[in-house]
């Protein structure tokens, strides 16, 4: 092997898997042609307030990443059709790092953590789920499959990091440089892999090995604080830094090119990145700017089961308008919220207590059925809340109802014959005279026969239709589904709320 320049300085952000902040993964579409990178469709897909972090692509449409599964970081797979994430296996008693697929397998691997503190590089099988370590006796921080057979890794080595290749056909191990970085991968369309290693500045730089002749190359210097890189092409790398991503072109002149800010997304500091095998997704590990508004809601809860009136008020907007589904105003303005919640407080003697059973977050809205403690008796509401410069500028309550039968199967019949384009399975779950609206109170249909004209040449002109149910809550005679819903190739999630009177939908209100 081509020896390198000696290496002064160790990792000190990456020796342990534990050093890490508490990052989301976000995924985007892109368009990468030979000037620049379009990006588009910048979503939150852990959305998780711990450790999401290390993307890999399973497929073009499957996203493996650690993840935060109650506490614990195990293996988190996300559908991009579907908009799901699901964890991959069950929860051990460690935590699953760095997962990826197995080349030409259909197993997966990852880093476990154990409860000794050793970090272990095990396979996991897809099917039956089931798990075996892969090399025994290694303490793996960091790793990529060059093939099946063949993985580059980064082993904890004392106080540092050391380059090692593995032959698990041979079962043998190969150190190949001591304090090597975290960023390792397989270059498209070479017999080679790429590893950084600190220089002499004490930044990282980018090698290339080849490996059939075991040979190392300088390819070129990480940005100063930069660790992670990946390759969009065999020629092209990207990184990223702060809201921005940079691109170096080996055959360009020599520099980091700065191709789209990510700052007007609510992203900041980006770190890893991984790129999907048909080159139209990035998966992009940053943290995000932008206030959830779920967090907003939630911290209004602690207060109004503590009484605390002050605390309470201060998380509303000035202006908050309270009122009744779909829009009955009841009042408006923080100080008469104030005064009638003083009221409520003096009338209501012994327990107060507000639980969250369940959660829909849309963009600014979040939904959360409840259930009410108040003096010993229990109740179930649906409040629909509103967020605006981190306050809660609206709060629409709905009350529950005892009926004799759920209205939840006609919903779900109706959404049975849409996935179906059955028009008349579809028009025959709604009363004669439906209303469709946009919430709170804009009308966009009012009777059946223009419902139905539209819905026909819906039906008719979208082969790919089809709504999948993220969520759902079902209060009183009223279903809130969260819906995902794919269109003429494209996918977005909506919010729609469905009334139903003697067994038929007779309104629906759809949140934009």
């Amino acid at each position: 092997m081509k020896t390198i320049t000696q290496l002064l300085a160790a990792l000190l952000c990456s020796l342990t898997i534990h050093s890490q902040t508490n990052p989301d993964v976000f995924l985007a579409d892109i368009n990468a042609n030979s000037d620049n990178l379009e990006i588009t469709n910048v979503r939150n897909v852990s959305n998780d307030s711990g450790y999401d972090s290390q993307p890999s692509f399973l497929a073009n449409d499957q996203l493996l990443f650690a993840g935060n599964n109650k506490g614990q970081t195990d293996i988190a797979y996300y559908n991009l059709e579907r908009s799901q994430k699901l964890f991959f296996n069950k929860p051990t008693s460690g935590g699953e790092y760095s997962p990826q697929i197995i080349p030409n397998s259909p197993n997966i691997a990852a880093v476990r953590l154990d409860t000794t503190g050793k970090q272990r590089l095990y396979r996991y099988g897809l099917a039956e789920q089931t798990s075996e370590e892969i090399i025994p006796d290694i303490q793996v921080a960091y790793f990529a499959f060059y093939d099946q057979n063949t993985i580059l890794a980064s082993v904890l080595s004392d106080d540092r990091l050391d380059l090692v290749l593995i032959d698990l056909q041979k079962k043998t191990t190969d150190t190949l440089l001591y304090n090597s970085g975290r960023s390792i991968h397989k270059i498209p369309g070479k017999n080679a892999m790429s590893y950084t290693a600190v220089n002499e500045e004490g930044n990282m730089d980018i090698y290339q090995f080849d490996i059939d002749d075991r040979e190392s190359y300088f390819v070129c210097q990480l940005p100063i604080g930069i660790q992670d890189h990946i390759w969009l092409d065999e020629s092209r790398l990207l990184i990223g830094s702060g809201s921005q991503l940079f691109l170096y072109d080996l055959f360009g002149k020599g520099e980091w090119k700065p191709i789209a800010d990510l700052k007007d997304k609510h992203i900041a500091n980006i770190s890893r990145l991984a790129i999907s095998p048909d080159k139209k997704s990035l998966a992009l590990v940053a943290e995000s700017t932008q206030t959830d508004p779920s967090k907003i809601v939630q911290r209004h809860i602690e207060p109004f089961n503590m009484r605390d009136l002050d605390a309470f008020a201060t998380c509303f907007s000035e202006d908050v308008v309270v009122g009744r589904f779909p829009n009955d105003v009841i009042y408006t303005g923080n100080e008469t919220l104030k005064t009638e919640y003083a009221r409520f407080y003096e009338r209501t003697k012994g327990e107060i207590n507000v639980q969250v059973l369940n959660r829909i977050v849309f963009k600014d809205i979040v939904i959360d059925e409840e259930q009410v403690t108040l003096a010993g008796k229990t109740k179930k509401q649906v409040t629909i809340y509103s967020v605006d410069n981190d306050k809660i500028s609206s709060m629409t309550f709905i009350a529950d109802q005892k009926l004799s039968t759920s209205p939840e199967g006609i919903v779900q019949k109706q959404l049975d014959a849409y996935n179906n384009r059955d028009i008349e399975g579809f028009m025959a779950t709604y009363a004669p005279k439906i209303k469709i609206m946009l919430y709170p109170d804009t009308l966009i249909y009012d009777d059946k026969n223009s419902v139905t004209e539209s819905y026909s040449q819906f039906f008719e002109y979208t082969p790919d239709l089809h709504a999948a149910i993220k969520n759902r809550i079902v209060i009183g005679n009223k279903v809130i589904d969260e819906e995902y819903v794919t269109m003429d190739g494209k996918n977005f999630t909506a919010i729609a709320i469905y009334e139903v009177d003697n067994a038929l939908i007779s309104k629906v209100y759809f949140i934009r």
